[in-house]
């Protein structure tokens, strides 16, 4: 389906949506690498049209348990389904050159339990980024730094969105590489022992 036939996405970041209907581009980002340019576009997730790719980032979490990968598969729908017809949040299919890279869920901090652990404001969300592994042929990490100055490109375009915050496991240290890059910054733990996990924050611009 072309994006002439799609509905137009207009309006507010985290407004509610039809989780099966397919929305056209919220935004697009273009980048030249050696011998190639590419372009990095983000539109709604549809629960119908995405539901493959869905299915696919369980399976890559779950490789060998099919049968909790496919429960995670109905749990992480039923999540994304509800976020959608909220105003809390909202998630987007990352595409590289029209074909699906990433998928990036954006949350509203102060009504995400995370938010306790900083002193969170109006205006903070958080950026939760997903990766398939492949992209159009090639390893993703070869994209992982334009995808991670995408979507704070694309969200710091919208008013309401001041700061974002975003969570790395520690033991993820290329992740992180990626994230300070684009200008995120260290803020918090969320707690202690072998799963601490860290919160980082972009105040808008790369500092």
């Amino acid at each position: 389906m072309s994006d002439n036939n799609k509905r137009p996405f207009n309006g507010g970041l985290c407004q509610p949506l039809d989780p099966d209907t397919e929305y056209g581009i919220a935004c697009t980002q273009h980048f030249h690498f050696p011998n190639e340019d590419i372009t990095i576009s983000l539109r709604p997730l549809s629960l119908t049209a995405d539901d493959p790719l869905l299915r696919e980032f369980a399976i890559l979490e779950m490789p060998e348990r099919k049968e909790l990968a496919e429960a995670l598969y109905r749990t992480k729908k039923e999540e994304l389904g509800l976020l959608s017809i909220s105003n809390l949040g909202q998630s987007f299919l990352g595409m590289i050159d029209e074909q699906p890279a990433f998928l990036s869920t954006i949350h509203r901090m102060q009504q995400d339990n995370l938010g306790r652990f900083y002193a969170s404001l109006p205006g903070d969300y958080r950026i939760h980024l997903e990766r398939l592994p492949i992209i159009n042929g090639r390893e993703a990490d070869r994209f992982a730094f334009a995808i991670w100055q995408t979507c704070p490109a694309c969200f710091f375009a919208f008013p309401e969105v001041k700061r974002l915050i975003t969570v790395l496991d520690i033991l993820r240290p290329s992740e992180k590489q990626y994230c300070r890059a684009a200008g995120f910054r260290p803020l918090a733990r969320t707690g202690g022992g072998p799963d601490w996990e860290e919160l980082y924050i972009h105040m808008g611009m790369v500092l």
